[in-house]
């Protein structure tokens, strides 16, 4: 029995970062096998983040008080001088890594849907917003973390010069201490925490975004490793007495749980208590280290650090995926706006510099997705950088700095071959594992119908007209008779009507115009029309309806319009080198011997050349159809002025042109089912159509489906160990 519990007591425990570690790979390995199913897990996954979260801004707030109250003001001086001091070195050292791995990134050709980021207005920063509150307490509530922090720190400073501060100051001790002391049980809990976490990460991600987004990910990863375990910590052994194991390791656990909860936020305590832990180990802290320590962790969080200035890559990147690398001479002014910009969230100021650097806008869409990802390597690199602000401020508070040439040395060969050699693997890595074939016009060419139904009839001429050429317009009671809805459609009116690959008539408005006619208990029949011979074509009854009319006065006289079932927005198709050029009006006023073309039709977007040119010094080129335009039939021309819609489309199959809906109050138009102006029966059975297929989602299908290519790339079902492996049902 001695011997059972001898053999026992010696057993060794693991560690909790080999806990977490376990936890994250079971989950990792539950979602591979379980799949979407995984999902389960997601309120376990929730608690543990709410619980991380719970005691961190109220020991933010008592931490600052504290951290400030007890210095000098000789002290507080100092500290904010070389705090900036670490803040500007950090922002270098992160600058070069950002300028360095896009030189990674293969040669590239690429195009998108439309979206519709592209016609909404930039939301603007507000610096008032984020950093000045008249009520604390709702910036607490509402978790806006510079105002607390900045109002925190209002009052520690205003402490330093009271004499009695020490009667607030020792019960924050003891609160802080008590917060701490939930938090480390809280942290106990990491390893299920991040099972969960792990399990629906792994079971519901798209395989598909991973594929799209591979070559971001692959750069993103590789720059958070370099700078989290090589760049960072040698920035602190080459000024300090640490050893670089220290450093990297002083809080695993810590770091483990801000990549997996793709939060640094949350263990902002534990990495305060393990950076005084090493001073002490060290018998280096005291008063001002400490201080320092307390200090400089919770304010760094809040500016830019190289955790959240890293997400700056997907700028370069939306560039490359777009098919215009951004040039070098645009990385200055990059980290120009963009470390002043991320004193905001990446959600407020990566869409600023999309707009900035002329980007097609809808590319903000795929950065959400990205954070499942490149959240968790952001929380590490963000964890490790406030550990160097910590240790290395304290090292300046405590008096305790190294300046040796060799350390020195060997840090910037270090810093500088690291980022060297790891731009080149990279480099050949994605030469080795991406495929960079452009295929988005195959894409669009291999849209089809899945619900075409066999009745259906295409003509690709006029049809022969039975009787009297001139007959009147068809009634109801002749359409039913016929058994058939004539539809008229133009056969290059990309997304809205065009031929396939398959040489199938198919389109936004075909989809419609066949389950208008569905919808009626008859036929579809589409016929081919030219869109000035429109009216006639109505009156003379070889055709009843025709989709896609914009509502404009040039119709008025001529047809009647159904209730608009569509609203798309008039935009301009330029090369991909001058988007920047026509984000605004303002830029476009400012421009001078502007040749721009508009379709023959131009009365219809004169409005809209009005809106966009009025007061410019503007020359039209009127064109039969803007296809001549995009094969480069018109090279004196700087922007054609089209529906955004139609231009998105245009655009995947010349990729080297790109869609711009200046701003603001970008021109909108309506689109209708057009009818003959007899045919007031047929106008209000459409109507009627109109109502219920907005309701039922049908519009917003066919929509998402032909205009935004959602689903428009087969996709497999999400792939499961336990589904395609073991052939077990889900």
């Amino acid at each position: 029995m001695l011997s059972t519990k001898s053999t026992a007591s010696t057993r060794p425990r693991w560690s909790l970062s080999s806990r977490i570690l376990v936890g994250l790979g079971s989950g990792i390995f539950a979602g591979l096998f379980f799949g979407e199913s995984a999902a389960v897990l997601q309120p376990v996954s929730d608690i543990y983040i709410r619980l991380m979260q719970m005691t961190v801004l109220p020991y933010l707030v008592t931490s600052l008080v504290i951290a400030f109250g007890q210095l000098s003001t000789t002290e507080a001086k100092r500290l904010a001088i070389r705090g900036g001091a670490l803040l500007l070195i950090i922002w270098v050292v992160t600058s070069l890594v950002i300028f360095a791995f896009p030189l990674a990134f293969p040669d590239y050709v690429s195009a998108s849907f439309f979206s519709q980021a592209l016609v909404e207005s930039r939301q603007p920063f507000s610096f008032t917003d984020i950093y000045f509150t008249s009520n604390p307490f709702d910036s607490l509530s509402r978790n806006v973390v510079p105002a607390v922090v900045l109002f925190s720190c209002m009052m520690g400073v205003a402490l330093i010069g009271l004499e009695d501060k020490e009667r607030l100051l020792a019960p924050m001790r003891t609160w802080n201490a008590a917060i701490v002391r939930i938090t480390h049980f809280v942290i106990g809990l990491t390893p299920l925490g991040v099972f969960a976490i792990g399990a629906v990460t792994a079971g519901t991600v798209s395989l598909e975004t991973v594929n799209r987004l591979e070559v971001y990910f692959i750069v993103f990863v590789a720059a958070s490793l370099l700078l989290a375990f090589l760049i960072l910590p040698l920035l602190v052994t080459a000024v300090t007495p640490f050893r670089y194991s220290e450093v990297s390791g002083i809080a695993r656990d810590a770091l483990l749980t801000a990549f997996v909860t793709n939060s640094a936020f949350i263990v902002l305590p534990i990495l305060i208590d393990r950076c005084k832990a090493l001073l002490e180990q060290h018998g280096l802290l005291d008063d001002n280290a400490g201080s320092a320590t307390e200090v400089m962790i919770p304010i760094m969080f809040n500016f830019p650090n190289a955790g959240k200035l890293l997400t700056l890559l997907f700028i370069p990147f939306a560039a490359w995926l777009s098919g215009a690398p951004m040039p070098a001479s645009d990385y200055p002014q990059l980290i120009a706006a963009g470390i002043p910009s991320y004193f905001a969230k990446a959600q407020v100021a990566l869409p600023f510099l999309i707009d900035l650097f002329g980007l097609p806008h809808d590319l903000f869409q795929l950065y959400i997705p990205t954070t499942i990802i490149t959240g968790k390597f952001d929380s590490l690199v963000t964890a490790m950088n406030l550990i160097v602000f910590a240790l290395l401020g304290a090292a300046a508070m405590g008096g305790f700095l190294v300046f040796q040439r060799g350390r020195l040395l060997r840090a910037l060969l270090g810093i500088g071959g690291g980022l060297v050699l790891s731009v080149i693997a990279v480099r050949v890595l994605l030469g080795a594992v991406i495929d960079t074939t452009y295929s988005l016009d195959q894409t669009i060419r291999e849209m089809h119908d899945p619900g075409r139904l066999s009745t259906t009839v295409v003509h690709r001429t006029l049809p022969a007209m039975t009787g009297d050429s001139t007959a009147a317009v068809s009634t109801l009671e002749g359409i039913h008779s016929r058994g058939s809805l004539r539809i008229g459609y133009d056969p290059r009116n990309l997304p809205m009507s065009f031929f396939n690959d398959r040489d199938e008539l198919v389109g936004f408005d075909i989809a419609l115009g066949e389950q208008l006619a569905a919808a009626l208990g008859l036929r579809a029949e589409f016929v081919p029309i030219r869109w000035p011979d429109l009216p006639e074509l109505l009156q003379r009854g070889v055709i009843d309806v025709m989709p896609g009319v914009w509502y404009r006065p040039y119709w008025f006289s001529s047809l009647k319009l159904s209730e608009p079932y569509f609203i798309g927005t008039i935009g301009l198709v330029v090369r991909d080198n001058r988007r920047h050029d026509f984000v605004d009006l303002a830029s476009i006023k400012r421009m001078r011997g502007l040749k721009v073309g508009v379709p023959l039709d131009s009365t219809q977007i004169q409005t809209s050349m009005e809106r966009y040119f009025g007061g410019t010094d503007v020359e039209y080129v009127v064109v039969e159809f803007w296809e001549p335009f995009f094969e480069g039939k018109y090279p004196e021309l700087d922007a054609f002025l089209m529906p955004a819609e139609h231009a998105s489309g245009w655009t995947l199959l010349y990729p080297h042109y790109t869609v711009v809906v200046p701003q603001p109050n970008p021109v909108q138009v309506p689109s209708a089912f057009g009818v003959a102006q007899e045919a007031e029966a047929l106008r209000s059975l459409i109507n009627e159509w109109v109502v219920f297929a907005d309701n039922a989602g049908l519009i917003r299908e066919n929509y998402e489906y032909w205009v935004l290519g959602k689903g428009a790339e087969e996709t497999e079902p999400r792939w499961s160990i336990m589904r395609d492996v073991l052939g077990w049902a889900e």
